[in-house]
């Protein structure tokens, strides 16, 4: 007799109804029976339950645990049976590895508020989180298992995909607020409409979709979700579609007007859009070729920065130039992620070499800490941090900056770069709290493991000064201080 142990040992881990047929061939006994069989399995054979279509369990042997084999058969299982689950995987991955935390649920096919037959969001995060499918990149990012995406994440293109991401977003809302499909004044971000989070929402009281319950209007919703930077095919959308169906089957009453932002679909998906009646929102479509060029050289300067500026500075200057003339002042929410590229502009002009929006680990078990900028000279490491705000950093964020951040990071830069002095900056373009200044003037006069100062306005003007580059002055004033007195 073929027993339970034997088939799930050689298999490593495979779904319960799986081995239930393997059992039943393999000993000529009912399926049924082969069913209660596997149910009753005990230790070296285990079951992750809950997760999965008809009551599956996935079945793995104790020898095979957390091994890339046990892995990749939990993927597959996910995708035969557990779709809820394989789409926030697929997410993940169309990011290139990394997900904002707070992003994550736009692309479930899960609720985020309680439906009655559907699990919820939070529950099934928490499940991949225990089964180590998912884990924290840093504090604001998810990330997969090395063995289901060994390839280290590309942090650079992922924030440069995230800065696009929000540009295209703000004008989604500028432009169908101006042509009245949603509520401009009402529109918001990673938002939810009928238990479901969106990308942006917006109620729409175009006529169609507006119901009247005691002479007071009921507006529909305008919701979307974007999916840029990658390709982007019928399984990259498959959480859309889903999504909407699940909305239209548990709310009859709700009208939406759905959108997906893309740069670029397969023919597959956008057939599978059209028939699903989903407003396909192309970026050249709707904002035009400048525009859509504009994306491009953004999401390229971000990617590769650090050799951008030093080798090619006046590409920042061009693309700034270009953002100022068309987005007509929407990039305020991108101030500060743009002052990183305006500060690496101008170390670019003096330092050896130069990082831009660095990842680093102080030591193996502890937090992954920030680099905004890092400007490396033949005996020295400068590292930048940068607050492009229009309202001054406060002393609670200059203690944790002084008390936690830096001594975390010098400690990774004494392991990296032994032989080089460490100084480290803070450039605010709002200022600082009169507190803050205390604290960071008391910092400088007597930290002398390594090098504090820290710069506002007048400072920052003189740095640009310095470079004799009349139009970066521009940028900083006109960009980065015209709401700063």
């Amino acid at each position: 007799m073929t027993t339970i142990e034997a088939i799930v040992e050689k298999k490593k881990a495979l779904l319960s109804g799986e081995l239930a047929h393997l059992l039943a061939e393999a000993n000529g006994i009912e399926i049924n029976a082969a069913r209660k069989r596997v149910e009753r399995a005990k230790s070296p054979v285990h079951k992750i339950k809950g997760l999965f279509a008809d009551n599956q369990s996935f079945v793995y042997h104790s020898s095979a645990y957390n091994s890339g084999t046990y892995f990749d058969e939990l993927v597959q299982s996910f995708e035969k049976a557990a779709t809820r689950c394989a789409v926030l995987l697929e997410a993940i991955d169309y990011h290139h590895g990394l997900i904002d935390k707070n992003e994550l649920a736009n692309y479930a096919m899960s609720p985020v508020h309680n439906i009655i037959g559907h699990m919820n969001f939070y529950t099934i995060v928490d499940k991949l989180i225990e089964l180590n499918v998912l884990s924290d990149y840093d504090d604001n990012l998810y990330t997969l298992n090395g063995y289901i995406s060994p390839a280290e994440p590309n942090i650079s293109h992922f924030k440069a995909i995230q800065l696009a991401k929000k540009l295209l977003l703000q004008n989604l809302k500028t432009w169908s607020g101006h042509i009245g499909l949603g509520s401009f004044n009402a529109g918001t971000f990673d938002s939810v409409v009928a238990g479901f989070q969106f990308a942006y929402t917006a109620p729409s009281y175009l006529h169609g979709f507006v119901k009247y319950k005691d002479g007071v209007p009921q507006p529909g919703f305008l919701v979307a979700d974007i999916l840029i930077g990658n390709v982007t095919s019928t399984k990259s959308i498959h959480f859309f579609l889903q999504k909407l169906a699940v909305i239209r089957a548990s709310n009859k009453g709700i009208r939406l007007l759905p959108v997906l932002i893309v740069d670029g679909l397969e023919p597959e998906a956008f057939q599978a859009l059209r028939k699903a009646g989903v407003m396909i929102g192309s970026v050249k479509e709707l904002f035009g070729d400048n525009y859509n060029e504009l994306i491009k050289d953004l999401i390229a300067t971000i990617t590769n920065a650090g050799t951008i500026l030093k080798k090619d500075p006046e590409k920042y200057i061009h693309l700034m130039t270009q953002l100022t003339k068309l987005v007509d002042g929407k990039t305020n929410n991108l101030k500060g992620e743009l002052f990183e590229l305006a500060v690496g502009y101008y170390y670019g002009q003096h330092c050896q070499f130069l990082e831009i929006g660095k990842k680093v680990v102080p030591e193996p078990w502890e937090k992954k800490r920030d680099i905004d900028v890092m400007a490396l000279y033949q005996d020295e490491v400068r590292i930048v941090e940068c607050k492009g705000y229009n309202y001054p950093v406060d002393v609670d964020y200059v203690d944790r900056y002084l008390g936690e951040i830096l001594p975390a990071i010098f400690k990774w830069q004494k392991k990296t770069f032994p032989e080089k002095k460490c100084a480290f900056e803070l450039w605010s373009t709002g200022g600082f709290t009169a507190k803050a200044l205390e604290k960071l003037d008391e910092a400088r006069s007597k930290t002398k493991k390594y090098s504090v100062n820290y710069l506002q306005k007048p400072d920052i003007l003189a740095k640009a000064a310095e470079l004799k580059t009349s139009k970066f002055s521009e940028i900083l004033k006109e960009y980065f201080f015209k709401d700063v007195a």
